[in-house]
């Protein structure tokens, strides 16, 4: 009796230790190539998955607070994971982790395998894109680039979004590079404005490039497309152009009228040389 009793309990503890050992994940892999990606300030954690039949859960903290799980980031078929709504502090320095998990077992899992990412900081680490600019031609020898103060992923209490201005303040500025078209030599002006004037020669084509610059954390942004100037093409509107329609109509009609006098006195000299007796007559 001791001896089934005893058989009972070991293929009981032995089936229990088989759940056990399924369901705590240690046949999973922790991820690989844990990467912040981040883009004025829209901020991505990306890695590298072990197999098909795996979910992952990202979790956030900062260094002084706990950790926090994203639901759309929480035991998914992922390999990214967008944390902008948990980054909102461009100060605090933030960690992430990475768990992995078997599709098939949705049990909670004291200690899953996890790989923690490096530190994160937005203010320092973020990078800045491109900027966008207008040219508005002012005058004959002066310019207008108009820069665009680009969007980020910070947003105020009212939830609309913080320009790059509302968290670098003074330490952004904007480099406008400009130059004769189709000559090498570059000219350079920098600038804590979005409107900027540039002296140029009269009557010459110039291109423009715009570039951000942070003082501190000191860091570019890449240089913008080209745009040049048209300053050699004449712009006219719609009156100067129904103006020489006008023109050019009467004109022509005084061409027509001329024409037809001339071939009206033409006939009636004709037609006295060979009728001189009717003319006398009459």
């Amino acid at each position: 009796m001791d001896s089934r009793a005893s058989s009972v309990i070991s293929l009981g503890f032995a089936i229990i230790c088989l759940r056990c050992g399924l369901t705590s994940g240690t046949s999973q892999q922790p991820v690989t190539n844990l990467t912040w990606i981040s883009f004025n300030f829209h901020t991505v954690l990306q890695w590298e998955g072990t197999s098909k039949n795996t979910v992952y859960t990202v979790k956030l903290r900062s260094r002084d607070s706990d950790w926090n799980r994203k639901s759309e980031c929480t035991r998914q078929k992922i390999t990214s994971c967008d944390l902008t709504s948990l980054i909102q502090n461009v100060t605090e320095t933030y960690f992430a982790e990475v768990e992995t998990y078997s599709a098939e077992f949705t049990e909670e899992i004291n200690e899953p395998p996890a790989v923690t990412s490096s530190p994160f900081q937005p203010l320092k680490d973020t990078d800045i894109g491109e900027a966008s600019f207008q040219i508005l031609k002012k005058s004959k020898d002066e310019v207008k680039v108009l820069i665009e103060d680009p969007l980020t992923g910070i947003a105020f209490p009212n939830k609309t979004s913080k320009a790059l201005r509302d968290i670098y303040g003074t330490n952004l500025k904007y480099k406008v590079f400009y130059w004769k078209d189709g000559t090498s030599g570059q000219k350079t002006q920098t600038n804590n404005n979005q409107t900027i004037l540039i002296k140029i020669d009269k009557g010459i084509n110039y291109c423009f490039s715009v570039q951000i610059h942070i003082t501190s954390p000191f860091k570019n942004g890449p240089k913008s497309q080209s745009k040049c100037t048209d300053l050699k093409t004449p712009e006219y509107g719609l009156g100067f152009y129904a103006l020489i329609a006008v023109g050019a109509l009467l004109v022509i009609s005084i061409i027509i009228g001329v024409t037809v006098c001339l071939c009206r006195r033409k006939a009636v000299h004709n037609s006295a040389e060979t009728n001189p007796l009717k003319m006398m007559s009459a």
